[in-house]
């Protein structure tokens, strides 16, 4: 055994058996002189009794115990058959020093303790712990498993509280071994990040076998590449202010205040570990509006960048970060919290719509029988224009694209929020990668949402996987009012209405898909009414066809008109 391995069976002594101090049920049963046929837990060996059958023997156990587990997947028997293989392969990899059968025992460790719902995935938790310090040696692994045990499993269930106390316990004698503070933040972030019962989608993500131990892989090295400000500057100054920090990875950052004093304001500052400044990147940006003076960036402390947003005192923001490219946003707006958005009842002076054609430039959209949503949208969207200008006179009516050009997401509503718009309107069309034999026109608002083809969508929109769409939910869950969303569900509703019957004097038997909610970025942060319009099926065939005639993008386009126009009139 190494040095390290030592040093690790002497500080994991410590702190009492691992597994047995969890209130573990790991089968003990008496050893056995071949595989029974068929295998039950109660006759598995542990792993003490493993060392002394042939390896053949114990090769061929864990074999029927992993199929075991591979058969009860994401239920308690499969925890419990999981922790037996992978006992089993921690005894021929320490018979064999084979990583490859220590990588099969860690995932077999890794599978069982994903989903915190189920009894003994805590327990499994501490026993990859175990594996990382006393077979792999490798004392900060264990460490961040302890640790990411300790934060994911406190809130699951009261029967795992013995379990917490270990994994607490490790984390004080490991405590010398502390990994980065990048890590640790990261796990602080989401402690659920590899959890299918946090993400209805993650069935559909590669199992990253590492994932207790390393935390998020691309953590680490960032370069902070651009600084870009929407709505100040000049630029339509607004009542918001919408700063974007782009990297070129993900980038860990800790958030704190100072209070105005003598000459300096008060401060918002981002503490961005291991984190370098690009060298484009200015030192500091005037702004000048939503409560917003300046933005300033440069290197803290050896590997720390820190970005200070300069305050007004009644400045107010929020904070959140999109994927893919990494970008962390933060919202700014001044003074007290905005006045309910008015309704129906009260009547709406609606003197601005922002219309957005979705996507644009390289970002193509769906393509289907040399169809191309970027192109298709741009033109709906201005037949759309057209129309409002004509019905709502006293309206500014803006696009925040007018060519075949790509615009940010996080600029396209960041645009709707510095002209203080009173409605934003995405306009896209839907696809699927699989031929559908229904399509139709469906309306979307930002909210959380269990509907998995929802999900699905959001995350093509958002060119991301759904594991970072669900997990986006979670984030932003807060970040928007009750009253704004009531009244992008008012809006949503006519315009579903009026894009349908536009489209079925087309398509007569055109599908109606209803309002939903999803997480679309593009949503994300607005400040008024906004919805989404999928107003038609790409990939359906009959809407395809129809989709390539200028006669059914208008009729789509007056209907989307129609919805907007009688939203506006408190209809």
């Amino acid at each position: 055994m190494s040095h390290k391995g030592q040093t690790a069976l002497l500080l994991l002594s410590a702190v009492g058996a691992l597994v047995g101090g969890c209130g573990d049920d790991e089968p003990t049963g008496a050893g056995v002189d071949r595989a029974p046929d068929p295998v039950e837990l109660s006759t598995l060996p542990d792993r003490a009794r493993a060392f002394a059958l042939p390896l053949d023997e114990v090769e061929a156990l864990h074999g029927a115990a992993a199929d075991r587990a591979s058969e009860a997947e994401a239920t308690e028997e499969g925890v419990r058959w999981a922790r037996a293989a992978a006992e089993l392969a921690r005894a021929v990899a320490a018979r064999r020093s084979d990583e490859e059968w220590l990588g099969r025992a860690r995932a077999h460790l890794v599978e069982a303790s994903r989903r915190k719902a189920l009894e003994g995935a805590c327990e499994a938790a501490i026993d990859l712990a175990r594996l990382e310090a006393v077979d792999a040696g490798d004392l900060e692994a264990a460490y961040a498993v302890a640790y990411r045990t300790a934060r994911r499993f406190a809130d699951a269930r009261a029967s795992h509280g013995e379990c917490l106390a270990e994994a607490r316990r490790m984390t004080e004698v490991l405590g010398p071994h502390r990994p980065g503070a990048a890590l640790l933040a990261a796990i602080d972030a989401d402690p659920d990040a590899d959890d299918p019962s946090a993400s209805l989608a993650a069935d559909e993500d590669e199992l990253d076998v590492a994932a207790w131990a390393e935390g998020r892989p691309d953590i680490g090295g960032a370069r902070l590449e651009r600084v870009d400000v929407y709505g100040g500057q000049g630029e339509s100054d607004g009542p918001v202010v919408r700063v974007v920090l782009g990297f070129d990875r993900v980038a860990v950052f800790e958030r704190g205040e100072l209070a105005r004093e003598q000459e300096l304001p008060r401060r918002l500052y981002l503490d961005l570990a291991d984190t370098a400044l690009g060298d484009a990147v200015p030192r500091s940006v005037p702004v000048g509006a939503a409560g917003l003076f300046r933005v300033r960036a440069a290197p803290f402390e050896p590997g720390v960048t820190r970005v200070v947003f300069d305050l007004t005192d009644d400045a107010r923001y929020a904070t959140f970060f999109l994927t893919d490219p990494y970008r962390i946003v933060v919202d700014f707006e001044r003074g007290a919290p905005s006045g309910p958005v008015a309704t129906a009842d009260q009547g709406r002076r609606v003197r601005t719509v922002v219309l957005d054609p979705g996507h644009g430039g390289n970002e193509y959209g769906a393509r289907h029988a040399g169809l191309t949503e970027s192109h298709l949208t741009l033109d709906i969207t201005q037949r759309v224009a057209a129309i409002l200008e004509r019905r709502l006179p006293e309206a500014r009516i803006l696009m925040t694209r007018h060519r075949d050009e790509v615009v940010s997401l996080e600029r396209r509503v960041a645009f709707a929020n510095a002209v203080s718009a009173d409605a934003f309107v995405s306009i896209h069309l839907n696809a699927a990668d699989d031929p559908v034999e229904h399509g139709g026109v469906a309306t979307f608002v930002l909210d959380t949402t269990n509907d998995r083809q929802a999900i699905r969508l959001a995350a093509r929109e958002n060119g991301t996987s759904t594991q970072e769409v669900t997990g986006l939910q979670r984030i932003l869950a807060g970040l928007h009012r009750e009253d704004q969303l009531a009244e992008s569900r008012a809006l949503a509703a006519l315009v579903q209405t009026g894009t349908l019957a536009g489209g079925r004097r087309v398509l007569p038997e055109l599908p109606d898909r209803g309002v939903k909610s999803a997480m679309f970025y593009v949503l994300v942060g607005a400040r008024m009414p906004a919805i989404l319009v999928e107003a038609s099926f790409l990939t359906q065939p009959e809407e395809s066809r129809a989709l390539a005639r200028a006669g059914y993008r208008q009729s789509l386009a007056e209907g989307i008109a129609e919805g907007v126009v009688r939203w506006a009139r408190g209809e």
